[in-house]
């Protein structure tokens, strides 16, 4: 089991990689990208898509028997799974926005146990096991010896701007500075690579956040998935000297 873990978080890497190469030659020319939304402010491209599709055959080419979830075009997710999400953070990618990941993580028995994050227009890569080590390539290292000052929120139309301002006022409370870099798996990239004093979400989807939930796990910062309805997660994160702190669940 360990030896196919192994195998499968090469191909991970790797395919993070080569997806993230993909789309960022898309991002250097946006003039040639065409918007759609599929809901209310939620935003695609046929950049996720031809993305995402790239990310499959990649994998089907060295697993073809394994099932595949991912956002755009969804699947079967069983007990042991890949889990895609091509582009978290569009409206950065569409708006010139250099904060956006190619997140994909590996599920096994239910649980996210493979993880990698491509930062591709950062030049950062970040992949990992759930019980580490980090790995990382790129211009955006992990760090440790700092604590970070700046506290990351996720904001969607699920998660209600009450509920939302409480953990906000919160953590303010707390000493700490609150921004919203508008990709989830970025964000938790940061606080893996102890450049965020953590992260919450409410009403987020697994595909945004399992993959840097398991960097941040291998990067021995806490973080934790919760199921809530409609399918929705929360996921919330934090350096461990800033663990123990409360207001952010």
């Amino acid at each position: 089991m360990t030896n196919d873990l192994e195998t499968r978080l090469d191909l991970l890497r790797d395919v993070a990689d080569k997806v993230g190469a993909f789309a960022l030659t898309r991002f250097h020319d946006l003039s040639q990208v065409a918007i759609e939304t599929k809901g209310e402010a939620n935003y695609v491209s046929a950049i996720d898509r031809e993305a995402e599709s790239l990310a499959r055959r990649l994998i089907k080419a060295q697993f073809p028997g394994d099932a595949i979830v991912g956002e755009e075009e969804l699947g079967d997710a069983q007990d042991h799974y890949w889990l895609i999400d091509p582009v978290d953070g569009t409206a950065n990618f569409l708006s010139g926005i250099p904060f956006w990941a190619v997140s994909i993580a590996y599920v096994r028995d239910n649980d996210p146990v493979l993880g990698a994050v491509a930062l591709p227009a950062l030049d950062v890569l970040l992949w990992a096991r759930i019980d580490g080590p980090l790995h990382g390539t790129g211009t955006v290292p992990p760090v440790s010896g700092t604590q970070p000052i700046a506290f990351g929120i996720g904001r969607n139309r699920v998660w209600p701007i009450a509920h939302r301002l409480q953990v906000e006022a919160a953590l303010e409370a707390q000493g700490l500075h609150i921004v919203c870099l508008g990709s989830c798996a970025a964000a938790l990239a940061m606080v893996a690579s102890g450049r965020l004093a953590g992260y919450v979400e409410h009403g987020t989807n697994l595909w945004d956040c399992a993959a840097g939930h398991i960097l941040c796990r291998a990067a021995r910062a806490p973080s934790s998935i919760f199921f809530e309805a409609n399918g929705k997660v929360a996921v919330i994160a934090s350096q461990p000297a800033a663990s123990e702190k409360g207001g952010q669940s």
